[in-house]
């Protein structure tokens, strides 16, 4: 029962992080500008996709989400945004496999580091999360603050500290 009220505290905590709109506004602006001109379809389906998040509607996103990932598979940002539609929803175990599987498709994203470092705290895994505060404290070195992700490493740092 104990364990049962932590979670939800730890799941209160982590959710509090997950404003949709605003979380993915920030994202979408430190997103790179793409040339539209020259966009695929999988670019175009992903743009699209990304719009429904901002406006909060995740059922339409996550549907059309597991078409996209079932089709490009290997696309980091395709996974990302899967776990963000998933946390969103509350379910903590597939967000965690999305973001999983997007820390290894490009570890040098740093967000999903974050979250899959507060997700597998909020799920009672202190060990894993502690592996990707790992990952994000190498990062911070690496950048030595002062790099353009420096404030994005320093918010996913203080996502997992806050669930752990």
């Amino acid at each position: 029962m104990r364990m049962k009220l932590m979670q939800a505290a730890a799941c209160a905590v982590l959710l509090s992080f997950a404003a949709a709109p605003a979380t993915a506004q920030e994202l979408v602006k430190r997103a790179p500008n793409i040339d539209s001109s020259k966009m695929d379809e999988s670019i175009n389906q992903y743009k699209e996709l990304v719009k429904y998040y901002q406006t909060a509607q995740f059922n339409l996103p996550e549907r059309q989400l597991e078409k996209f990932v079932g089709r490009t598979g290997e696309q980091a940002g395709g996974n990302f945004l899967m776990g963000m539609v998933r946390v969103q929803q509350g379910d903590f175990e597939k967000a965690r496999t999305s973001f999983r599987t997007t820390v290894k498709l490009d570890p040098a994203m740093v967000s999903p580091h974050g979250w899959l470092g507060a997700i597998e705290a909020v799920l009672g895994n202190p060990a894993p999360a502690q592996e990707q505060r790992a990952e994000l404290e190498k990062m911070k070195t690496a950048c030595a603050e002062t790099c353009p992700k420096a404030p994005e490493i320093a918010t996913e740092l203080r996502r997992i500290d806050e669930n752990i």
